[in-house]
């Protein structure tokens, strides 16, 4: 009989049994196709060897206008910014406790000979689990927790709203408990944004599960919110968002790593740089220190630039309102205190280092000894709103006065800051992200929403499922934008092009991708359209499609224009129109699906490969450890386009290559790697060889009621692009069968390796010919690689076949 070719079609088909599928693929791992023929998939390496903490759930990657390539990346502990390999930590505070702002801890810690854990009491603290606080000036307790001890960063466990625990290095020793509660009353705690958790947490029951999920009368699962950030760059500034909280700003002015300046201690305050700081007058800024500031700054608190004398050199206000340095206090009284007094609740904040200048004649009741009209006075204590005490000097003692409410003076407010005592180590500005509503001319910035982003063309910040204007409450459903061009002014008026639409198909918004002329929002029912309209409109809705579902927020991908998602049963792509995309897997990949774990889910596009990516977990994991491919360029069976494959890979977000030369992903080991780079593991420092294999669907090995003998085979692969300093080598598998039912027989392997010292100028060179003994009816072909430094790609191998008998 002649040589018969096996040329299988591309793609692997699951939706049937595996001899109905004959002449296509039934299982593959790490294999992709090219041309009509399976390869292995590229290996990964390592973008860095630093790491983060926590899971990863978003990367972004922009260039600035110094060319810095940057890679920011939101995981469920921190958020951070990533320059040259390094990664700067960015996530936003939360709030200070200090007893500069008036309320101070007051000797918070307490330990217990031999633990390493300490109990904080902070009232109403606020802290989640597994956030982070940061600890200053405070003292030791006399004996292994001593200041620089406590003065460093840990993570938390709360015990109840008042008491947490963190964990030392050092264990407590008895002369610690002795001096417990301890740490001094000058401690400060910096507390970083609460997060969630890094999976959802499955419960079950009533109302657990989405509408129309399962059979009537079954239990449905769901799962608690889990960490998710979205992002977008603005111009070369970042904006982000934890999903259900506030939305945050990264100033690229503000240069990694810190730039450190040192304070004249004056009134106002000097702050000089060794090069220039790029600041101008308005720039929301924070600071930190290795040591102490002087009286009037404190670390981690938003300051605006109040003037820049030069281009090393600027000044500070507590007010983010630009137009004017000071504001005039109302409802003021003389309390019982000493030098202390009390107003109404004031906006901007009050702060240590600020001065105040009264004056009139005073009346009423109550004293201020020394006072003459005017005169200026320096606050020395403040809880920040309703209350301060007054000195004559800066950091001085307080002015004597006695209670009452005296009348015909007016309190003046300088926002400018002050500084008097003495101050230690580095200071530096601080890179962390700032709240959006806390910069300069913010106004009606959404402080709660699900996702942001900004749209490329016409520079829009949207907020997805956010509060309305004049509103705390979260509308899942409303989506805003700022005026064009200006991330912090949401106020809709007739001069700028701000507004809101609320969406009325589904529940809640789910996600949104920008691609070509309009925006695709997808609620957790429908499908809509935004097009930009200009005024008065500004931003039209169109709803393209209903009864539609998404799993998560990340598991939608836009490639060539199209935009493709997972659904709860299903997969769609959006071209124009929404339509079901066929896909050959569906069945095989929702029988091994947690959806309970629903927002794991993400898909991207390694557009190199003309690929869409979805990764997912498998019905037994709680972790991402299954993805599946849509290849959109291939020819399928049926002469259209797509064809399908999948494989186990651990990975919790990706992003294609964009500003990088390849596509990258983050691990679940705390680590961003280069995919499509080399063809080993190579994500720690010890290459290991990438397991790819593909086998194939049942085939006849000839028509007819008589067995076939193959009795040898002529391999055609290609080993180009495999490390010179190998052999690389593929293992060729023949499964025989009887028939579909009675199982596979013995099977014969064999070692494909390629020949060294062969020509590559007009031809391949590897084994042959293989030996083999196999019988059967129909057979199983398999392709697997396992070493080193090895990859391939198929060709049209051909099989050499004897009819034999019919038993």
């Amino acid at each position: 009989m002649p040589l018969k070719k096996l040329q299988l079609r591309p793609g692997v088909n699951r939706e049937n049994t595996r001899y109905y599928n004959e002449s296509g693929w039934y299982e593959c791992d790490k294999v992709r196709f090219r041309q009509g023929t399976p390869e292995k998939i590229g290996g990964w390496s390592q973008y860095s060897n630093f790491t983060f903490l926590g899971v990863c759930r978003s990367l972004w990657n922009w260039v600035t206008l110094a060319g810095e390539i940057l890679i920011s990346a939101g995981t469920s502990l921190k958020f951070y910014i990533n320059q040259g390999g390094i990664y700067y930590d960015i996530t936003p505070i939360r709030k200070v406790v200090s007893p500069m702002l008036g309320v101070g801890l007051g000797s918070p810690f307490t330990a217990v000979a031999g633990s390493q854990i300490i109990t904080v009491f902070d009232t109403a603290h606020g802290c989640t689990s597994d956030s982070f606080v940061t600890f200053s000036g405070a003292t030791g307790l006399g004996g292994n927790i001593t200041a620089a001890v406590l003065n460093q960063e840990y993570q938390v466990t709360v015990i109840d709203l008042d008491q947490y625990t963190i964990t030392t290095t050092p264990t407590a020793t008895a002369a610690d408990a002795a001096g417990s509660p301890g740490g001094g009353a000058a401690a400060v705690a910096t507390y970083q944004i609460n997060l969630a958790t890094e999976f959802q947490t499955p419960f079950s029951g009533w109302g657990g599960g989405g509408w129309g999920l399962g059979a009537w009368g079954t239990n449905q699962v769901t799962g608690s919110p889990m960490q998710l950030w979205s992002q977008s760059n603005f111009g070369e500034d970042l904006i982000f968002a934890t999903a259900g909280g506030a939305i945050y700003y990264w100033n690229a002015t503000i240069q990694l790593p810190a730039q450190d300046f040192t304070v004249t201690i004056s009134t106002p305050a000097v702050l000089t740089f060794a090069a220039a700081h790029n600041l101008v007058v308005g720039d929301a800024i924070q600071l930190v220190t290795t040591g102490a500031l002087p009286t009037g700054l404190i670390a981690n608190t938003t300051y605006y630039v109040a003037s820049v004398p030069s281009t090393t050199i600027l000044t500070l206000r507590t007010s983010a309102t630009a137009s004017s340095a000071t504001t005039t206090l109302s409802g003021v009284s003389i309390t019982g205190v000493a030098g202390q007094f009390a107003c109404t609740a004031m906006s901007p904040a009050l702060a240590v280092g600020q001065s105040i200048t009264i004056s009139g004649v005073l009346g009423g009741t109550g004293t201020i000894t020394g006072y003459v009209n005017p005169t200026t006075y320096f606050i020395i204590a403040t809880n920040g709103s309703t209350t301060f005490t007054l000195s004559t000097t800066a950091g001085g003692a307080g002015v004597v006065t006695t209670a009452g409410t005296p009348t015909g003076l007016t309190y003046t407010l300088s926002t400018i800051v002050n500084t008097s005592g003495t101050q230690s180590g580095v200071q530096s500005l601080s890179y962390r992200g700032i709240a959006l509503a806390s910069l300069s001319g913010a106004s009606d910035v959404p402080t709660v929403q699900n996702l942001i982003f900004v749209s490329d063309a016409s520079r829009f910040v949207f907020a997805f499922g956010c509060n309305d204007y004049g509103s705390t409450v979260q509308d899942p459903m409303l989506i805003r934008w700022c005026d064009q061009e200006s991330a912090i002014d949401w106020t809709p008026s007739a001069t700028n092009q701000a507004g809101s639409i609320r969406l009325s198909h589904g529940s809640k918004i789910v996600a949104a991708i920008q691609t070509r002329q309009e925006i695709v929002v997808l609620t957790d029912s429908a499908v809509y359209s935004l097009q930009y309209q200009g005024l008065p409109a500004v931003w039209s809705v169109q709803l393209l499609g209903d009864n539609i579902s998404i799993l998560g927020l990340n598991a939608v991908a836009q490639a060539s224009g199209i935009v493709y998602w997972m659904g709860v049963d299903k997969f769609y792509m959006y071209d124009g129109r929404i339509q079901t995309l066929n896909c050959d897997l569906r069945k095989f990949i929702y029988q091994d699906i947690n959806l309970s774990q629903n927002l794991q889910v993400f898909a991207s596009t390694n557009e190199g490969f003309n690929e869409v990516w979805f990764f997912y977990c498998s019905e037994d994991s709680s972790t991402v450890d299954k993805y599946v491919v849509f290849n959109y360029i291939e020819a399928n069976a049926t002469g259209g386009r797509g064809v399908w494959y999948y494989g186990n890979m651990g990975r919790t977000a990706w992003l294609d290559s964009g500003t990088q030369d390849y596509p990258i992903a983050a691990t679940y080991n705390g680590y961003i790697v280069f995919h499509e780079f080399g063809v080993d593991d190579n994500e720690t420092t010890t290459p290991i060889p990438i397991v790819a294999y593909i086998s194939s669907a049942e085939f006849d090995i000839d028509d007819g009621d008589k067995f076939g003998f193959i009795w040898r085979m002529l391999p055609d692969l290609t080993f180009a692009g495999s490390s010179e300093s190998v052999t690389p080598q593929v293992t060729l598998t023949l499964y025989p069968m009887q028939n579909s039912g009675s199982g596979t027989g013995t099977a014969v392997s064999a070692n494909v390796d390629k020949l060294t010292g062969a020509s590559y100028v007009v031809t391949e060179g590897f084994t042959g010919q293989i030996n083999t003994r196999v019988r059967g009816r129909q057979i199983i072909f398999e392709v697997q690689s396992d070493t080193l430094g090895t990859t391939w790609q198929l060709g049209a191998n051909r099989i050499d076949i004897k009819t034999d008998g019919r038993r």
